[in-house]
């Protein structure tokens, strides 16, 4: 994916947040829900699902920047 399109801003750690071990991503998997086709879902909504969820994915793996 080009990433001119797609610019990925990576979420900060402050201190406070690495006091308290907190994790400053979103918790990705309470979002996904699995590679199979849900009851009543169209072609086209299940392939538009699989590309955002597969974003999301990428995008948590990239991970934080820790605050100095």
């Amino acid at each position: 994916m080009n990433d001119s399109m797609n610019p990925f801003v990576y979420p900060v750690q402050t201190k406070e947040m690495r006091k308290n071990d907190e994790d400053p991503r979103l918790k990705v998997s309470d979002m996904l829900q699995g590679g199979k086709r849900l009851d009543g879902e169209s072609f086209e909504d299940y392939k538009m699902r699989m590309k955002v969820e597969k974003q999301l994915v990428r995008d948590y793996l990239k991970g934080y920047i820790i605050e100095q």
